[in-house]
């Protein structure tokens, strides 16, 4: 058996090396995992980072309404307190000239 793999030409070994590294070289390529952005050449994003950019917008987006409802509120109980200032405001004119009549 080993005199018959030394009469082989060594041009064949060539080829048989060069195509064994090659098939392995192009393994990885072939065998692709299923989860999207995990593959070797994958442009994608992998779906877990996807998913915690996704959640954290969701918070963000939340945190902002809550904080635009407290604003609001926070507004309006100024402009309450805006408007109770000057209505008092108008009467003390009001009985600072009726006590000098």
């Amino acid at each position: 058996m080993l005199q018959r793999l030394q009469s082989i030409h060594p041009q064949v070994w060539v080829a048989i090396g060069t195509f064994t590294i090659i098939a392995a070289s192009a393994y990885p390529v072939f065998s692709k995992d299923t989860r999207e952005g995990h593959d070797l050449f994958s442009s994608e994003k992998p779906a877990a980072i996807r998913e915690a950019q996704e959640a954290r917008e969701q918070e963000y987006r939340r945190q902002m309404l809550q904080r635009r409802a407290q604003l609001q509120a926070d507004q309006q109980e100024l402009e309450h307190q805006l408007q109770q200032q000057q209505q008092r405001q108008q009467q003390q004119p009001q009985t600072k000239s009726n006590g000098k009549q």
